[in-house]
């Protein structure tokens, strides 16, 4: 299960390069998946006719609430470890530049719920991230940039995340031992 937030975009990261058939560490996967930036003014702007994928996870403020669950955990030797098993909502938010970049958007969207060794869904549901099915079709739209326009897809896919956390060890109630005791009729 996710336990820092490094992990959680390194997972994203190699989900997203496994859509697009990438190798994670190769040079052309690092080139074109990259994490946005936290401040907008100072993005980088790649050349038009070179395509680039930004994503961000954001937490979903839908009014549907978090769902907890308390699972009795392991009992040993009169120790009881409750979990508590928590599963927050987050919005993936895939914004693809460039030429290809309806393209990229459709097959991100497609190939991210293929299941086996290998492919995105099972790399993220290893980690305890489960994307919603069904997103809805990527945004297709054109950006100004100077005085020319840059092809741009929004892509919005729901993620549910599942933490686990295990309470301090408690001790269990014991049964109390039975004593029979027989009264000899007079």
């Amino acid at each position: 299960m996710i336990s820092e937030s490094s992990s959680f975009h390194t997972v994203i990261f190699d989900a997203l390069c496994a859509c697009l058939n990438l190798d994670k560490s190769s040079a052309d996967a690092i080139a074109l998946i990259h994490e946005a930036y936290a401040e907008p003014e100072n993005v980088p702007r790649p050349p038009r006719n070179r395509n680039v994928i930004y994503w961000t996870v954001l937490q979903d403020l839908s009014a549907d609430p978090v769902s907890t669950e308390y699972n009795a955990g392991n009992s040993t030797a009169g120790t009881h470890f409750p979990i508590v098993c928590t599963t927050l909502k987050y919005q993936l938010i895939i914004v693809c530049y460039g030429p290809a970049a309806e393209e990229y958007a459709h097959r991100i969207r497609s190939m991210l719920y293929l299941d086996g060794a290998g492919f995105p869904r099972q790399i993220l549901r290893f980690a305890g991230i489960f994307p919603v099915p069904d997103p809805p079709q990527p945004s297709l739209l054109h950006e100004e940039e100077g005085s020319l326009w840059r092809r741009r897809a929004d892509l919005t896919i729901s993620l549910r995340v599942r933490c686990e956390q295990a309470a301090p060890a408690r001790n269990s109630i014991r049964p109390a031992p039975a004593v029979v005791i027989f009264r000899q009729a007079k």
